[in-house]
């Protein structure tokens, strides 16, 4: 009873040392993509930061306007193109 005792310990162990490792295999992984994205978003801000200096203001004004103006023709056009291409899904017949 000892020896069984004994080698379902030693299996316990050598399974929570495993998911250790894993866990801190994992979060090494985690460690290096995060690192990743910081420096992206690190450069992203940079460049925006470009764009809002007073050189830039005319040009970043140019693209917020053509921005807003394509978001609202695709949000009132594409419904619109919807309705004309689609189904007409109304029907005459009253009877249940």
């Amino acid at each position: 009873m000892r020896q069984v005792a004994c080698a379902l310990n030693e299996h316990i162990t050598i399974d929570i040392h495993q998911d250790v490792t894993d866990q801190e295999r994992l979060l090494d992984e985690s460690n290096h993509h995060f690192s990743g994205l910081g420096a992206t978003l690190s450069n992203s801000f940079g460049r925006m930061n470009r764009m809002v200096s007073k050189r830039h203001q005319r040009q970043l004004c140019f693209y917020v306007t053509v921005t807003i103006c394509i978001f609202f023709i695709l949000y009132y056009g594409l419904p619109w193109v919807g309705g004309l291409f689609g189904s007409d899904n109304t029907s005459n017949d009253d009877t249940l």
